[in-house]
């Protein structure tokens, strides 16, 4: 035998079980997700939107085109909203025949508040800004007493009874725009509600924020029309009706300084362009019995025809119930204008010579000329 024949025989290899097929992909499953991606994509596209609109961005977006180069583009909306009571939207629209640089009004259609705003040269913009200020004619009537702005600023905020405020600040220019002022003037109404109008200024918060926009309007209009002035500082409070105050005799040291006799003064500022002082009547009945005002440029020439006198007339002088005194100050001629109930007599011109001499000093003014 062969050695091959003692060999062990060799198993056979079984062989592999075929691999059963898997399942069938699930393309049913893949569709749906398909379908919810889509359906994403779609509420993304179609719900964005839609959000954006019914959550107020379109009016944001409407109201930021309204805004958007109004008043030559000296507006700044970063207080205006807080001004009129918290107001969401905020529109605006130029005035066509307002005149001057720039006017126009902003407008909170949720709340009805308003805030108008003029910018103009000195001349019709002071006369323009008297007119806010309810004062054109100077002290012949009633006229509603200022406050100062302070800060800095030679700015005058109206104190009347109403829920009216009236703002105006007025800038001396230098360079090529020098002996020109470039005036700001502000008009805010308050908010309505149910019960009638929000006397809104009452606030002194308020005030400080009407100040602050003021500011800001004049900041930006000093850089537009090339004004180069001198600016103030932040505002952070501004007197009201409360700060205007009934002083004994000898007791005054605001605008009503070294006059004698029971007076209503309010607080003194050396830059404030206008200043008011109040002489009461003797019998304790708080009638006013004089009233003095200071018209420093660019508003002297608007009180001077106030009583009938030549624009760039200068002199002291009497007529009838009026006296009046004047003094040069850096800015120009300044003029004291006083009006009593009856016909001028000495302690009338005694009050307007300490009102006049008091408030030339604080200005940096020379000694007045008295009638």
């Amino acid at each position: 035998m062969t050695p091959d024949q003692y060999s062990a025989p060799v198993p056979p290899v079984p062989a592999v079980p075929p691999v059963p097929p898997g399942p069938p992909p699930h393309r049913p499953a893949r569709r749906n997700r398909r379908r919810w991606v889509w359906l994403g994509v779609v509420l993304l596209v179609v719900g964005a939107p839609t959000g954006w609109y019914f959550g107020g961005g379109y009016d944001r977006w409407q109201d930021g085109r309204s805004l958007h180069g109004l008043c030559g583009g000296t507006v700044d909306t970063t207080e205006v909203r807080e001004l009129l009571d918290g107001a969401g939207r905020l529109s605006g629209y130029e005035i066509p025949s307002g005149g001057g640089l720039a006017n126009c009004v902003l407008t909170a259609p949720d709340r009805s508040g308003s805030l108008s705003v003029t910018v103009d040269w000195g001349g019709s913009g002071a006369y323009g800004a008297m007119f806010r200020l309810r004062r054109t004619h100077a002290v012949r009537s009633e006229g509603v007493p200022v406050v100062p702005v302070g800060a800095g600023w030679a700015g005058v905020l109206s104190a009347g009874d109403d829920d009216r405020a009236d703002l105006v600040l007025a800038l001396s220019c230098t360079g090529k725009e020098a002996d020109r002022q470039l005036i700001v003037s502000l008009t805010a109404d308050p908010t309505k509600d149910r019960d009638g109008p929000k006397d809104d200024f009452a606030s002194g918060g308020q005030r400080a924020r009407l100040g602050r926009i003021g500011a800001r309007f004049a900041q930006r209009a000093n850089d537009i029309w090339g004004c180069g002035a001198r600016l103030g500082g932040r505002i952070e409070q501004v007197p009201g009706r409360a700060d205007i105050a009934t002083v004994r005799s000898g007791k005054a040291d605001g605008t009503c300084a070294g006059v004698a006799g029971p007076v209503r003064e309010s607080p003194a500022d050396g830059v404030a362009p206008i200043e008011d002082c109040a002489v009461l009547t003797p019998d304790g009945s708080g009638t006013v019995g004089l009233r003095l005002s200071a018209y420093y440029p660019p508003f002297t020439d608007q009180a001077r025809e106030g009583i009938g006198l030549e624009r760039g007339s200068t002199g002291p002088g009497t007529d009838g119930s009026f006296s009046w005194a004047t003094a040069k100050c850096p800015g120009g001629t300044v003029v004291y204008l006083g009006n009593r109930l009856g016909p001028v007599d000495a302690p009338a011109r005694d009050a307007l010579a300490a009102f006049a001499r008091h408030s030339a000093e604080r200005h940096g003014c020379s000694a007045p000329e008295l009638p």
